[in-house]
């Protein structure tokens, strides 16, 4: 199985997650939308297409603006595929506070965890940016 084909498997399964949570009837409800920031998706071993493996979902972290969602692909507790999720919560152009978002869910304690791999992650989309800068400066 291709990186392509384990990372659709990935986004499907934070579908089944939105849905299973309760997230995508409120998102429906409220008109809001779900995009990815970034990814960062570390491929350990190969899978065979059609061979059996879990795959394991969980929000690692809420700050006020971002999402991080957790995904590893298991197979015989053998580790395949961990990847890292950058989320945010929009209606239109306006971002959702994840506060409001976390109370409409019933949330009582937003998921703290990994909070050393929330920086790191900050500060590659910050350094991306630059790089992303000097680009449109080097097409002028």
């Amino acid at each position: 199985m291709n990186h392509a084909t384990m990372m659709t498997v990935m986004e499907m399964g934070r579908l089944d997650f939105m849905v299973r949570s309760g997230f995508f009837k409120l998102a429906r409800k409220n008109k809001w939308y779900f995009p990815s920031r970034s990814i960062s998706v570390q491929f350990i071993r190969p899978l065979k297409v059609l061979q059996k493996a879990t795959l394991i979902t969980k929000v690692l972290h809420i700050d006020e603006r971002w999402i991080y969602t957790e995904q590893i692909i298991v197979r015989n507790n053998t580790v395949i595929a961990i990847c890292i999720v950058k989320n945010t919560v929009k209606k239109g152009n306006e971002t959702i506070h994840t506060n409001l978002m976390a109370k409409e869910l019933g949330f009582t304690m937003l998921p703290t965890e990994g909070k050393e791999i929330t920086r790191a992650l900050k500060k590659i989309d910050h350094l991306v940016y630059q790089r992303l800068a000097a680009a449109k400066n080097d097409l002028r």
